[in-house]
């Protein structure tokens, strides 16, 4: 932090204290301190001590002188191949073969029509033919089977129904009034409280804000001057007091009662002489006669091999709207207005539409081409003779080897630097910004000038020449860097 920054910043305002001899800012304990002194949390650094050492540059080794072989050339026949062997193939010869083969099988489908493109019978009509006893299963190709509906029968009845049940008929005889005059109260007499509003003044008071104090003022350091980052410093704060206007009561609220009288009116009031009353006269039930349709049998489904032969087909034993599946026997049948399985429909019964026919589709086949093999392939060696040649060899005389020489080891001188004492911070008190004046900045140039830190004009102004002057004269003296200390002023005999 520089000297201008630090006493720029130590009067901000960071904590408060109670007394000079209070514990401090931030958790440190502060020095013991009058109203108008400043202090810098001031960082001593580490002392050390330089030593030298003769150390070892490089080990002892050997360095290996390598001997190469000795080789000599001679002449020898060798083997560069052993002879060949070659396999000759020879291919198979193929002949061309024709054959039937079935593409699809011949089939029979029982379809709604003798079309073959007609769709094929459902599951429901053929479980219905053959429920009717159709020989579905021996059946030829090109039969066909049709369905038969004999509808239901009904036949009228007459019957008496109760049109309407036996009751009470109620007759009502009204009430009789008659009419007398009546003094009635209307209001009755009442009390209420009329209110004064409450009357104010308004008056002025100084009232007491903040008593006197001192405080220690905490800054933060933001230039090189410094190496911690506090600055505080204790001032004397006076008290504070504040005008204040206030409404204050002059004459309270009160109420007072006011009543008035009751009020009547006379009436014309209608009094009752005989009250409503009813009779009962009995009403006796009425009847009706009505012609009804009964179903005395249901309608029926069978199954014929002609169209024209309804009146014959043969029962499924479904009813009409049955769409369990189920075949009914005899009994349950005529139970219910249905003939059982089995048994002929009416000579009522019309042919629905529905049928089933057995249809052929022939077999298909198709004329296939196949290459087959008239001689198989087959192989033979052929073989040459195995060559020789001759080379020139290189043949070792003597080995490679080797020679080894040491080398010894080197050293060297080498200084090191050791720690004697850690660094440590401290509160040094430092010059208040309202003790900074132009004379007193004028003395410290001077007085650094003398001692030959300082080569800048003497002009009374705090600038970065005068504090990079302060902090060479205080590294050089072994004093903390923290602004223009007091310790400082007093080393430099100010």
């Amino acid at each position: 932090m520089t000297i201008k920054s630090t006493l720029k910043l130590s009067l901000v305002a960071m904590a408060v204290m109670t007394s000079a001899q209070a514990t401090g800012v931030g958790g440190d304990d502060l020095p013991p301190a009058k109203p108008g002194q400043c202090f810098t949390k001031a960082f001593y650094p580490a002392k050390y001590a330089t030593t030298t050492e003769r150390v070892l540059a490089t080990e002892a080794s050997e360095k290996v002188q390598v001997i190469p072989a000795k080789y000599g050339w001679t002449t020898q026949k060798i083997k560069v191949s052993d002879g060949t062997q070659r396999t000759i193939t020879i291919p198979a010869t193929y002949k061309t073969v024709y054959e039937r083969v079935l593409a699809v099988p011949a089939t029979k489908t029982w379809r709604t029509s003798l079309r073959t493109n007609a769709p094929e019978a459902s599951s429901t009509l053929m479980n219905a033919a053959r429920s009717a006893g159709m020989p579905i299963d021996s059946a030829m190709p090109r039969t066909c089977f049709y369905e038969c509906y004999a509808p239901a029968k009904y036949q009228k009845i007459t019957e008496k129904v109760l049109a309407s049940e036996p009751s009470e008929r109620v007759v009502a005889i009204p009430a009789k009034y008659k009419t007398v005059t009546k003094r009635i109260l209307v209001s009755e007499g009442t009390e209420k409280l009329v209110t004064s509003p409450v009357q104010y003044k308004t008056v002025r008071e100084r009232v007491l804000v903040s008593p006197a104090r001192t405080e220690w003022k905490k800054t933060k350091c933001q230039d090189r001057g410094c190496n911690q980052s506090e600055v505080v410093c204790l001032v004397e704060i006076p008290a504070v007091y504040k005008t204040v206007t206030k409404k204050v009561v002059a004459k309270p609220a009160t109420t007072r009662k006011v009543t008035t009288p009751p009020v009547y009116k006379t009436v014309q009031v209608q009094e009752l002489v005989q009250p409503a009353s009813s009779k009962t006269i009995p009403v006796p039930a009425t009847y009706k006669t009505i012609t009804k349709t009964k179903k005395v049998a249901n309608g029926q489904y069978g199954w014929t091999n002609s169209p024209s032969n309804c009146s014959n087909a043969i029962s499924t034993g479904y009813a009409a709207g049955d769409t369990s599946g189920s075949v009914m026997g005899n009994g349950a049948g005529s139970a219910n207005g249905v003939a059982g399985a089995g048994s002929r429909l009416s000579s009522s019964a019309r042919p629905t539409g529905n049928k089933i026919c057995l249809t052929a589709t022939p077999a298909k086949y198709n004329k296939v081409a196949k290459k087959v093999v008239a001689t198989p392939a087959r192989t033979k060696v052929v073989t040459t003779p195995p060559k020789f040649k001759t080379v020139r060899i290189k043949k070792l005389i003597s080995p490679a080897s080797e020679r080894r020489i040491a080398i010894p080891a080197t050293y060297k001188t080498v200084t090191k630097k050791r720690m004697v004492s850690d660094g440590y911070a401290k509160w040094v008190q430092i010059v208040c910004k309202s003790n900074m004046s132009a004379t007193t900045i004028m003395r410290v140039q001077r007085a650094l000038k003398d001692a030959g830190y300082y080569h800048g004009p003497i002009d009374g102004v705090w600038g970065s020449e005068s504090k990079a002057a302060t902090r060479a004269y205080q590294k050089a003296k072994g004093l903390p860097v923290a602004g223009l200390s007091v310790a400082t002023m007093n080393s430099l005999g100010l």
